[in-house]
């Protein structure tokens, strides 16, 4: 492995390769047709087998799940489909080559992310295909959290700031009153057409307000998985992602968690 004391977590990992007519050049001298081939085959001595960027795509989710502190019983049940093998597997991986840290001396299972896979994760989400979509600010999400324990007023602020933060993303859970119903809606953009239309993928009513945002401010916290779940319902239909929601409140011990 590199270096790591380069990797200062401020700067997307490869800050330093230089660009030339072959590609990326690294310290060693050696060119890369790209700065993810660079980190998987140069810093990690992976091979370039035809699966990779579906490897890097799970890294990432992986890594911004564990940046955002989410629940680890969470990321088994959604990313890792509740493999608890594969799960652990993973942290101790990432774990291996410097990029999560323990939380003491024997745990890492609930540590966050170091220097080092804060600066690849950065990277990551910088190459990411189709192009990465900037989540809100951390602390918006954060006070979304800090909500639950103030009164009606205060919440109500921190989601309404929520909702102008995420704009108008590709995948868009939103808060939808209809007559006497209360609803959390799942839109998306339909691209097949000559001209793009958002599209109502998924919908669950409530039969008053407060339980509606009991759920909506759950799917604030989780900004970071909007796109996953959105693809969900698009190629598997509504059903799917209930059934996927679900599985997921229920394994994490329900929405206060």
């Amino acid at each position: 492995m590199a270096d790591f004391e380069r990797h200062v977590g401020e700067l997307p990992w490869g800050w330093w390769l230089r660009a030339n007519p072959r590609g990326f050049e690294d310290e060693a001298g050696r060119n890369w047709a790209s700065v993810r081939d660079a980190f998987w085959e140069g810093e990690l001595g992976f091979p370039p087998v035809h699966f990779v960027p579906e490897q890097h795509e799970l890294m990432l989710r992986v890594m911004t799940a564990i940046k955002s502190m989410w629940c680890g019983e969470e990321r088994q049940h959604d990313i890792f489909g509740g493999d608890m093998m594969f799960w652990r597997f993973y942290q101790c991986w990432l774990a291996s080559i410097g990029m999560v840290g323990k939380s003491n001396e024997r745990n890492f299972f609930d540590g966050g992310l170091t220097s080092l896979g804060n600066s690849v994760l950065m990277m990551l989400q910088a190459t990411r295909e189709p192009e990465f979509e900037r989540l809100p600010m951390s602390a918006v999400v954060a006070a979304v959290s800090a909500s639950k324990r103030l009164d009606a007023e205060a919440r109500e602020r921190a989601l309404i700031t929520f909702e102008q933060q995420v704009g108008f993303r590709r995948h868009l859970f939103a808060r939808e009153d209809f007559g006497s119903r209360y609803l959390v809606t799942l839109t998306g953009l339909k691209v097949g057409a000559r001209m793009p239309t958002r599209n109502i993928a998924w919908s669950q009513s409530f039969a008053d307000a407060k339980s509606r945002d009991d759920l909506f401010a759950w799917l604030a916290e989780r900004v970071h998985r909007w796109d996953d779940w959105g693809e969900i319902a698009y190629r598997k239909g509504a059903s799917a992602l209930t059934s996927r929601l679900l599985s997921i409140i229920v394994g994490a011990g329900g929405l206060a968690r």
